[in-house]
């Protein structure tokens, strides 16, 4: 059974084991009625939930079911009263493990719930309804009791009729262990009129706390079910009220000395009580027992010394994260979580060599994350907030640097001492692993809107979703695959991937990242994406129509992400295909207003750093009157135009590492615009929402500066730059265009906000979509 929330994902799932139902009827008038349910489990498979087991059965060697009810309900005629002259309950032991993320995830999920009882209670509470209940009760609050019915049986039977007789109703102990875990999490205003939740949020950590019901027996009990029903709530509640301060003892801060005092407790009784016992029979029982208790003493105070050891790095290693950055954090409980399977997932006895691989990757990523962090933590700050920023990211970094390879040590240690734990212990340990994978939930297309499709589990599509959602650590939803002869294809919310066969390596991109797909003559389908360096292509092969078919649906269901998606998504626009296809070399396209034939050019393929650059002068100004000059000589006359274009705007993003340089680096945004449309371009606006700098437009030679119109066939190049990033300002840059053919709105780095929307009977593509990695700059044609 499979609970599916409203973000399309499964959060909990019950797995329910060899259930065996037995009916059978005697001669004295008694139905027999048996269940048994081997085994239980809940799953859970909420994201970035710390226990992926919520509720877990250990079993027992004897092999009895987890949940045992047997009921003899005696036939009685002319009676609607049931009968049972035994019933009994019987429950084995459970685990229940939950953490502050479920809690709140759980509170979300039933949150519509709580909406509705809401309404209702208001909807009790309606005027009309109020003065309908008045009026029925002044009428019948007086009966006439002439009227009254003069037959006391059979009101007698009718009042009796909902209740149930239990001669002997035996529900056994249930012994519980509860498991939770106080996390951060953000701050969530849905269940904050929640009281239970409230008091989860101030709750400590506990591990393994026990908890105790006994007994409910009960002879010759005549209560409705209803009734029957809050009796036994209020004989647990009660007794859950009375263990609230017994769980202190298993508060996860007292753990480490308390399993140290009890492995050594265990070995000292041994160690005395084993000599003592075998003394009794015979002097050579007496050495055996002594050897025993001995190796009791050492077992039990390795153990104790390892358990306490790893539990004290596990608290140490907690309260180190806190100094460390938000990625590393994420990065390292993904990698706890991969390990944790790994271990649980092993079908041979794990050796000291795997536990030390293991937790030689620990250090590895602590290690890596800390020099990682040198770098990359000045450049993000300063990108973010300037020379302050920079500072601020060489702390961060040297803090990161020191406590991440510790905190790796420390993982390290702690996988050591488990391992050193499992191996002393007598006891075999109990791997709770989820029965299979979350649930894959792939969308289905039903005329034009894409709906969600319930289907049976599928656990290829399950290995699908985990490779999209990097084994549960990013926030990507599945959206279907296919497998091709030479590639599996996968499509999620955020990405499309591309795992090749033969060596079954991943790749991926954006779906922002691709500018169009187009179907080929051979039977395939070319992916165009942007990149660095301007329009790349991949070809995917696809074997026979019907599989032909089924891709250009996967690839359809995000058109509206791409690049140069056609502007109604819902019907092929073969105009828009054909200029799709001819987008890496434009020569090849007839442009109105072009005078000559055009050299190929890929826009992108200058975009090539300098690493010195010789400028007549550094100052902002004079570097784009430079342009200017140049520029304003370009015409459409000549074969290199295309060239000369796409070098200036790349002239212009790499002068500015050379104008604004060091802890004075600024972002800039540089976006050409061809006239290919036949008709003269008015420009309307063009100006920075965001930026510390004005909107410059540098035209070709087609263009006319007094209407502000750029010719057909004509060229122009946008630029802007940011302020200096500072504390209380990111420096940005965000640029807005319009014109009488097109709106244009660009940001310079990755994001959702570039779009362009073209107006009626007008088509606009873009050419190029480079970005820097640091985010420094955005370059667009």
């Amino acid at each position: 059974m499979s609970e599916i929330s409203y973000e399309r994902r499964e959060i909990l799932f019950l797995s329910l084991t060899n259930i065996t139902a037995t009916f059978s009827q005697g001669r004295d008038g008694h139905h027999e009625i048996e269940v048994l349910l081997e085994t239980m489990q809940l799953d859970n498979h909420i994201a970035e939930a710390t226990h992926p087991v919520m509720m877990f059965c250990p079993g027992n060697n004897e092999g009895e079911p987890f949940l045992h009810l047997s009921a003899v309900r005696r036939m009685q005629r002319n009676c609607s009263t049931y009968v049972f002259a035994y019933a009994a309950l019987r429950m084995l032991d459970m685990e229940i493990f939950l953490d502050r993320r479920t809690a709140e995830r759980i509170a979300r999920f039933v949150q519509p719930l709580r909406i509705a009882s809401e309404v209702k209670n208001e909807a009790v509470q309606d005027p009309r309804s109020s003065k309908l209940i008045s009026k029925m009760a002044s009428k019948y609050s007086n009966p006439n009791l002439t009227k009254a019915s003069r037959n006391v049986e059979q009101i007698a039977l009718s009042a009796n009729s909902g209740r149930v007789y239990f001669e002997h109703l035996l529900l056994h102990p249930i012994r519980l262990s509860l498991t939770f875990t106080q996390e951060f999490t953000e701050w969530n205003s849905v269940t904050e009129g929640l009281i239970i939740f409230q008091i989860i949020r101030a709750a400590a950590s506990l591990t393994d706390a026990p908890l105790m019901f006994t007994s409910f027996a009960v002879d010759h009990a005549f209560e409705s079910p209803q009734a029957l029903s809050r009796i036994i709530y209020a004989h647990y509640t009660s007794q859950l009220t009375n263990q609230i301060f017994s769980m202190l003892g298993s508060l996860a801060i007292l753990r480490p000395g308390g399993d140290f005092l009890a492995n050594i407790g265990n070995g000292v009784k041994d160690f005395f009580y084993e000599p003592i016992n075998g003394m009794m029979h015979s002097p050579g029982q007496f050495l055996e027992g002594l050897e025993v208790g001995t190796q009791s003493l050492a077992r039990n105070l390795v153990l104790g010394i390892s358990q306490g050891a790893a539990n004290v790095a596990e608290v140490v290693n907690s309260n180190l994260t806190t100094l460390t950055d938000k990625e590393f954090i994420e990065e390292r409980n993904a990698h706890r979580r991969m390990l944790a399977e790994a271990i649980n997932r092993g079908t041979k006895t794990r050796s000291i060599a795997d536990s030390l691989v293991q937790a030689g990757s620990s250090v590895a990523l602590g290690m890596k994350s800390g020099a990682r962090g040198i770098i990359d933590q000045p450049s993000r700050y300063a990108s973010e907030h300037g020379t302050i920023g920079f500072f601020q990211g060489v702390g961060k970094g040297l803090i990161g640097a020191i406590v991440k390879p510790v905190i790796g040590i420390g993982d390290a240690a702690v996988l050591v001492m488990q391992h050193v734990s499992e191996v002393t212990c007598e006891d075999k340990p109990v791997l709770r692993n989820p029965r299979r994978l979350r649930r894959a939930l792939p969308l289905t297309s039903v005329g034009h809107h894409q709906v969600l499709q319930l289907i049976p589990y599928d656990d290829v599509a399950a290995m699908a979703q985990k490779i999209v959602t990097g084994g549960e650590s990013f926030k990507d939803i599945y959206l279907g695959h296919m497998n091709l002869k030479n590639d599996v294809i996968i499509a999620s919310e955020e990405y499309l991937w591309v795992i090749d066969r033969s060596n079954r390596k991943p790749w991926c991109l954006s779906w922002e990242e691709i500018s169009h797909f187009a179907m080929q003559d051979n039977g395939g389908v070319r992916i165009s994406f942007f990149s660095s360096m301007g329009l790349k292509s991949l070809l995917l092969q696809a074997d026979g129509g019907m599989e032909l078919a089924d891709l250009y649906r996967l690839l359809s269901m995000q058109i509206s992400k791409m690049g140069n998606s056609p502007i109604d998504s819902s019907s092929v626009d073969h105009d828009s295909m054909y200029v799709n296809n001819r987008l890496q070399n434009i020569s090849e396209l007839y442009l109105p207003g072009i005078l000559s034939k055009q050299e190929h050019h890929l826009f992108g393929s200058n975009n090539k750093r300098t690493r010195w650059m010789s400028l007549r002068s550094k100052e902002d100004i004079d570097v784009i009157e430079q342009c200017f000059a140049r520029v304003k000589c370009l015409g459409s006359e000549m074969p290199n135009f295309f060239v000369a274009l796409d070098q200036e705007a790349w002239f212009l993003i790499d002068a500015w590492s050379h104008v604004y340089a060091g802890l004075n680096s600024r972002h800039r945004i540089a976006a050409g615009v061809i006239n290919g449309t036949g008709v003269d371009i008015q420009v309307k606006m063009s100006r920075v929402e965001e930026g510390g700098s004005p909107c410059y437009c540098i035209p070709s030679l087609e263009y006319d500066h007094d209407q502000n119109v750029l010719n057909p066939g004509g060229g122009m190049i946008f630029f802007a730059w940011g302020s200096s990033p500072s504390l209380n300002q990111a420096g940005k840059v965000f640029m807005c265009i319009e014109t009488n053919t097109f709106l244009l709105n660009l940001s310079d780095r990755r994001s959702r906000s570039t779009q362009v929307v073209p107006l009626p009977g007008y088509q606009v593509k873009f050419l190029e979509k480079s970005f820097d990695d640091g985010g420094w700059w955005a370059k667009y044609w």
